[in-house]
C-alpha cells in the first residue's frame, strides 16, 4: 500500500460512515477517481494539482498532506524537505500556478531530467 492509498484508507477507517462516493461528492470528482487513487498500485506520477485539492477538500484535510502523500506514492520519498530550499518551493508554485499546456511542459522537462540523470548513474555503476 502507497503513502496515498494508506492515508485514504486511514481516513475511511477513521470515519466509518464515509465511503469513496461521500468523498467524491464533497470533493466534486467521480467515484472511480477516488476508487483508483484508493487502490491503483503503481502510480509513476502524482495527480494533478486539482484532483490533489479536491481528494483534501473530500477528506477535510490541508491539500499539502494529500500532496505530500500523493509525491510519496509517485516515489517522490522526502519531497517535503526538498520543498524547503527556494528551488523547491518554485517548482511546487509552478506546479499549482501554470496552465494545463505548460504545466504538461514542466511535466516533461523534469521526466526528461530524470531520466538523464538515472542514464548517467547507471553508466557511473556500470551498467
Amino acid at each position: 500500500m502507497n503513502a496515498l492509498q494508506k492515508l485514504i484508507f486511514d481516513y475511511l477507517a477513521d470515519n466509518p460512515d464515509e465511503n469513496y462516493s461521500t468523498i467524491a461528492r464533497r470533493a466534486g470528482m467521480s467515484r472511480s477517481t477516488v476508487y483508483s487513487l484508493a487502490t491503483k498500485q503503481e502510480r509513476r506520477q502524482t495527480p494533478h494539482p486539482d484532483t490533489i485539492k479536491a481528494l483534501a477538500r473530500g477528506m477535510g484535510m490541508p491539500e499539502s498532506v494529500v500532496r505530500a502523500a500523493a509525491g510519496d506514492a509517485a516515489g517522490y520519498h522526502g519531497a517535503n524537505n526538498e520543498i524547503q530550499s527556494g528551488r523547491g518551493r518554485l517548482v511546487v508554485e509552478a506546479a499549482s500556478l501554470l496552465d494545463d499546456e505548460r504545466l504538461e511542459a514542466l511535466a516533461r522537462r523534469a521526466r526528461y531530467l530524470l531520466a538523464e540523470m538515472r542514464e548517467e548513474q547507471g553508466d557511473e555503476s556500470g551498467h
